[in-house]
């Protein structure tokens, strides 16, 4: 049995062109199926008798049993559960049916781009280097911020060298009480797994708001934006929340998402789901809000009032309360100045007093929801054509006045022409070498042709010194060289170089005449979606954040050639290719020419598609190639990062799987980092922890390599060995991999 717990079907008609699934997800279905507890003889569902947190793991103790059950962080299970452990994993008992615990949840993913095949795996944190990772980028993106009650974590790990481990999560939480758009399309009758009700009124919703699972968090890496890993997370969130998720014994039926940022970047409508309306916010009523819990402080605090069972609203309103204590004593305030300042806030003053009350004020946001049943995603479908929220959030068309004509170069030849001026070192040269020491011209291009038309992409390349600026410059009027031949630039043509910005300015402030709406647009547009790249200045930005923003710049000066020159030439792998596809991408789509020159073209060149390809060598050798024979030209060229992996026998695999081995021997000497490492026989495979490796002769193995409990003696160990490797000599060399597993399962319990 595998411990594969991924998606269990492929998807389709996804917006990122990047996404790869892996190939054995549409086994999963299956595979799943037959873990799923059925009352085998011998086997009962036990009770919880305690929870202990034991750092980034959870210890739970059964009743009747001395042994526990080390789970992950993000195992949804209480003191109280009841839970069935059986020998392929294990379940919590609920109400509309079952979720599992163990194994643990991962899944491999992949992203194509460009020539590089980068490897992922979506999974449960189970280590203590995984916490610390998240919590770290936690800490960077939300400055210490908590959410409250039950969440569940899924972290992308990464393999790539150059990147952290963890270059990404998404966080799952309970539903928010009050959400004004959930409540009407959830407001009709609805029956699924023996949960129904009429309509969605107040008894309704303190019986069933647990049938929502909420998306609290979605964080990726900035280098890593605009690839889709946004879109990977929201998919695999809805399968753990489908199979995973429970509280207060309700599994959920529908999953939720609400944020600001779904204004701006909308990635949850790409990983399908659907715009359901706006929360209402508190800007129309919390000058009074706060005003009544200020008054009544003591009395909230020990849960006399508001004490609804509000799942988040109580501690959050709460928490507002209390910044809004420390606020005024900040700023010396009365009660009655704080109301008066909340009173005249408008959606548009909140932008201005953000750093005084965004703690404390939320305005409208989207919210976006996903059935995660049949039955509910056809309920959802069939509310949203019958209610049409509008969406207020919209996506601003950016549109460019592209080139009326080609750019049409035929048989141009540049010239350089330099006046010197004469003094004793020139006149020193011009004896030495015979030359004039008044003026030299020197030949940059001969003989070029090369036509472009609106929206496509050129890629100058060749060593240093073969003209490739030279080239670049042709396309911007009035530059000062010697032009022959046939140049032929278009009325409306206006170029623009990628340069770097020189402003103090917060970046969010660099795009005059544009709103903070449609700038907030466009920064997504060009892959900056991060609320403190906002801020930043441009000199702050990494390499490939400057990129971006320059091409932000680009788009909102109207710019409808775009040049640059040296691109990405400093910036890594996954930022050059990440990179060179956005700029190929929005050209393409608003019909800008694109002309870039590069001496290192290799690294991108199929991220950046190029449409022509202008080979520069001398001044009199040069070629101009199709974009796609230039590539097939360079080879395949793949550069993969991929998820460590060795095989094993179904065999040994099964006995990993089920806690009866530790280790595996394998054939030759192989190089195996300790860490995260997945062992795969067929279609099955289970993530492990490496804890040593070690390298020997056959005939040196003894009992503890082979990591069995089974084996007694030499003798056992030969045969067993036998059995596996039968070519192997006593002189071969073999590698020993001892490891322990992420998920935990206990021997012997349950049986």
């Amino acid at each position: 049995m595998t411990s594969w717990s991924g998606p269990t079907t492929r998807y389709q008609n996804i917006a990122s062109p990047y996404l790869t699934l892996n190939q054995d997800m549409s086994k999963l279905s299956e595979l799943r199926m037959a873990a799923q507890p059925v009352g085998e003889p011998g086997y009962a569902w036990q009770r919880v008798n305690r929870v202990v947190w034991r750092g980034h793991l959870k210890e739970l103790s059964l009743a009747g049993k001395s042994q526990t059950l080390l789970l992950s962080h993000s195992a949804c299970v209480s003191e109280g559960d009841s839970v069935y452990v059986g020998k392929d994993g294990a379940w919590v008992a609920c109400v509309n049916g079952h979720v599992q615990i163990l194994p643990i949840y991962w899944a491999k993913e992949s992203l194509a781009v460009g020539n590089l095949h980068l490897e992922f795996v979506i999974k449960e944190i189970t280590e203590a280097d995984e916490f610390a990772a998240y919590r770290a980028l936690t800490e960077f993106h939300y400055r210490g911020h908590t959410l409250f009650g039950r969440t569940a974590k899924l972290i992308v790990r990464s393999f790539h060298p150059s990147y952290p481990q963890v270059i990404g999560y998404v966080e799952l939480a309970m539903p928010f009480y009050m959400n004004k758009a959930r409540a009407a399309i959830l407001n009709a009758p609805f029956q699924a797994n023996g949960t129904k009700w009429e309509r969605w009124d107040m008894a309704t919703l303190r019986r069933y708001i647990h049938v929502m699972v909420r998306v609290a968090r979605c964080v990726v890496y900035p280098e890593f934006r605009g690839l889709g890993l946004g879109q990977i997370l929201i998919r695999h969130a809805a399968e753990f929340g489908r199979h995973r998720w429970q509280v207060a014994g309700l599994k959920p039926y529908f999953l939720e998402i609400s944020a600001d940022m779904l204004k701006f970047v909308p990635f949850a409508q790409r990983a399908g789901m659907v715009f359901v309306g706006e929360t209402e916010g508190n800007l129309t009523r919390v000058a009074e809000d706060m005003s009544y819990l200020l008054r009544n402080r003591t009395r909230v605090k020990k849960g006399d009032i508001v004490k609804e069972e509000a799942c988040g609203i109580v501690d959050q309103q709460v928490a507002r309360m209390d910044r809004a204590a420390r606020l005024m004593k900040r700023e010396g305030w009365t009660p009655t100045e704080l109301k008066v300042r909340l009173e005249r806030l408008s959606s548009n003053s909140v932008l201005r007093d953000f750093d005084l009350f965004h703690e404390i004020v939320s305005l409208p946001k989207p919210t976006y929801m996903q059935g995660l049943l049949p039955e509910a995603q056809s309920f959802l479908e069939e509310r949203v054509r019958k209610l049409a929220p509008r969406n207020g959030s919209f996506q601003p068309s950016y549109s460019l006045d592209p080139i009326s004509d080609p750019i049409d170069l035929n048989g141009v030849s540049v010239v350089w022409r330099s006046r010197v001026r004469r003094t004793t070192k020139t006149h020193a040269v011009q004896q030495a070498f015979g030359i004039s020491p008044d003026e030299f011209s020197h030949t940059v291009l001969r003989g070029l042709s090369l036509r472009i038309g609106p929206g496509e992409v050129v890629l100058v390349t060749g060593p240093s010194g073969s003209g490739k600026t030279t080239l670049l410059r042709l396309f911007v009027p009035g530059q000062q060289f010697e032009v022959s031949g046939s140049l032929k630039r278009p009325a409306n043509l206006r170029a623009g170089f990628f340069n770097p910005i020189q402003s103090s300015k917060a970046l969010i402030e660099l795009f005059d005449g544009r709103d903070v709406r449609s700038a907030l647009h466009l920064l997504g547009l060009v892959g900056l979606s991060d609320a403190f790249v906002y801020l930043k200045r441009f000199a702050e930005l990494s390499n490939g954040q400057q990129y971006r923003a320059m091409l932000a710049r680009l788009i909102a000066s109207g710019c409808n050639v775009w040049v640059a020159d040296e691109l990405c030439a400093n910036l890594d792998t996954v930022t050059a290719n990440v990179v060179a596809d956005r700029l190929q991408q929005i050209a393409r789509q608003l019909r800008a020419v694109l002309i870039v020159a590069s001496s290192q073209a290799d690294v991108f060149v199929k991220a950046l598609r190029p449409d022509h390809v202008v080979q520069l060598t001398t001044a009199w050798e040069h070629r101009v190639v199709e974009g796609r024979d230039f590539i097939r030209m360079l080879g395949q060229g793949y550069r993969r990062f991929a998820v460590p992996q060795v095989s094993v026998s179904p065999l040994c695999l099964g006995q990993i799987h089920t806690g009866q081995r530790t280790s595996v021997t394998l054939n030759g000497r192989l190089t195996v980092e300790k860490g995260l490492l997945v062992l795969a026989a067929k279609d099955n495979s289970e993530p492990v922890r490496v804890m040593n490796v070690r390298h020997t002769r056959v005939g040196e193995l003894a009992c503890a390599d082979e990591g069995r409990e089974n084996l007694s003696g030499r003798g056992d160990l030969k045969r067993a060995f036998h059995n596996c490797h039968p070519r192997l000599r006593s002189d071969s060399w073999v590698t020993i991999i001892t490891f322990r597993q992420l998920s935990h399962h206990v021997p012997g319990m349950g049986q």
